[in-house]
């Protein structure tokens, strides 16, 4: 059985860089996030990690870094190949759907032009449903968040479904 995560590519608030970050993913059949100043965290474990997270970001409220190691370590450690990835632009648009094809890499050379995005996973793209628009909140913040398998569905109507893969 599939897991079904939602991952946001970048933040919705800056259009022209995530139309950038996202073009690069879909024509590389990936979808990659940020986190540079962590450097190569795929094969730290959970403690190590969570180090990594308090060194870059000291500041940072201690719910909130638990909150990054969660998502770092779903990236690279949950999400396998077969699960279903759902990129999202903000909290309320459905970018694209696919199918995870090859574990998570750190890959700081392939990366978009202008963003240092240096997380992959390679994903097999559909060609529909894309930037679909919810007219409510329908994603979570987070950039990496699993959701349920009715979750998923529920973002389909009976007409349009999301997409069985």
């Amino acid at each position: 059985m599939p897991r079904y995560w939602v991952i946001a590519p970048f933040a919705s608030k800056n259009a022209d860089i995530f139309e950038k970050v996202w073009q690069f993913d879909l024509a590389n059949n990936a979808i990659s996030i940020g986190w540079t100043q962590l450097g190569d965290v795929s094969k730290m474990n959970r403690e190590a990690l969570a180090e990594a997270i308090a060194s870059a970001y000291p500041d940072t409220p201690n719910a909130t870094k638990a909150l990054f190691v969660n998502m770092l370590w779903s990236f690279y450690h949950k999400i396998t190949p077969g699960d279903i990835v759902i990129a999202r632009r903000g909290r309320k648009t459905l970018t694209a759907v696919g199918k995870v094809t090859k574990a998570a890499s750190y890959a700081p050379g392939k990366t978009s032009p202008g963003c240092l995005h240096p997380n992959f996973l390679e994903i097999g793209w559909l060609d529909q449903p894309r930037d679909k628009v919810f007219s409510n909140i329908v994603f979570p913040m987070h950039t990496v968040c699993e959701i349920t398998e009715s979750q998923y569905q529920s973002l389909g109507s009976s007409r349009n479904r999301v997409g069985r893969i």
